[in-house]
């Protein structure tokens, strides 16, 4: 098999790309793909590893196969943010699987903002209007490039990961492409941008079934901003029949390694950078993102990570260099 071109890439996506991280596997600068017209694997080298971003994106009943083909041409191999069944596939060629986390996913059909967690989303747009904030859905061609740059840039002062956008599991942002993805944006007035939310599409046989989404706003801007934003593409998306919004992946949350074969010293150091206090605070906020993704009050669902080798430890700091934090 050959590298697939983005067209091919394109096609698969919007049949089979019914997961989280599809949209970022077709078009994320930096991943390879190996697969040909029936479908792709993602990945990215680190090294000698090839680091696989999500699930096959390709029709169920080939993903066995094209796993076995991908495995016979990479043996050095990690599988990160997968799911249960392509963990199975995996765990069947010998590979560790420890669970990586928690995703959170609203079902939109049933979503209310009922209830004592949701609190904070029903305040949200109640204080926006208080402030005089404005958000709405802009078209790519009407946004203002600068002005994402420059939410992002001062977003990222913000972070432990200040000089550099985060990438693999997560999508670098882009303005670059249309491709279905949907941007809300907070203005104070008609035209100083505070806050955005960009919303990758999720395929299932060519239709669009739902958005994964992520956040970003002026860190002197009002803290609520994000729920507000949030709050908006929900409605919106409940208004056009969509059938899911996913929050994305809690790293380490909640993870219990009952199911498969797991490597034990990938399990502790997950466990152990999701309570430690010095890791969340100069490393990745790991506490900080799931306490965020759980005021939403949606269903979580475990992902996976499949190790083809020991020793754990290099495949989680090839993780963090995939990933752009060191």
């Amino acid at each position: 098999m050959t590298a697939v071109p983005l067209d091919v890439r394109i096609s698969l996506l919007r049949q089979y790309g019914s997961f989280t991280q599809a949209y970022s596997a077709t078009f994320q600068p930096g991943l390879r793909h190996f697969g040909d017209e029936h479908g792709f694997i993602a990945y990215k080298k680190v090294g000698k590893t090839a680091m696989v971003l999500g699930d096959p994106v390709a029709p169920a009943f080939l993903t066995g196969h094209l796993i076995g083909d991908f495995v016979k041409d990479h043996p050095d191999s990690a599988f990160w943010q997968i799911s249960h069944p392509v963990a199975s596939a995996l765990a069947g060629h010998g590979f560790l699987i420890n669970e990586l986390g928690y995703e959170t996913r609203l079902d939109l059909a049933t979503y209310t903002l009922a209830g004592q967690r949701r609190r904070n989303l029903r305040k949200a747009a109640q204080r926006m209007a208080k402030l005089g904030y404005s958000i709405r859905e802009c078209a790519i061609s009407h946004l203002d490039a600068g002005a994402v740059i420059a939410v992002s840039a001062a977003w990222r002062r913000t972070r432990t990961v200040r000089n550099r956008e985060a990438a693999f599991l997560t999508r670098p942002i882009s303005i670059e492409r249309d491709d279905d993805v949907r941007w809300f944006c907070a203005h104070t007035g008609e035209k100083d941008m505070v806050g955005f939310c960009v919303c990758d599409p999720i395929y299932e046989a060519g239709d669009i079934i739902g958005y994964s989404t992520a956040s970003r706003q002026l860190p002197d801007a009002n803290a609520m901003i994000g729920h507000a934003l949030k709050r908006h593409a929900i409605e919106v998306f409940q208004s056009e029949g969509r059938r899911w919004l996913t929050l994305g992946l809690s790293p380490a949350d909640g993870i219990e390694d009952r199911d498969f074969n797991r490597d034990w010293a990938c399990r502790r150091l997950l466990r152990f950078a999701y309570t430690n206090g010095l890791f969340n605070r100069f490393v990745y906020p790991l506490q900080g993102h799931a306490a965020h993704k759980r005021q939403f009050g949606g269903t979580t669902y475990q992902t996976y990570a499949a190790i083809s080798a020991r020793p754990a430890l290099l495949r989680l700091i090839k993780l963090l260099r995939a990933c752009e934090i060191f």
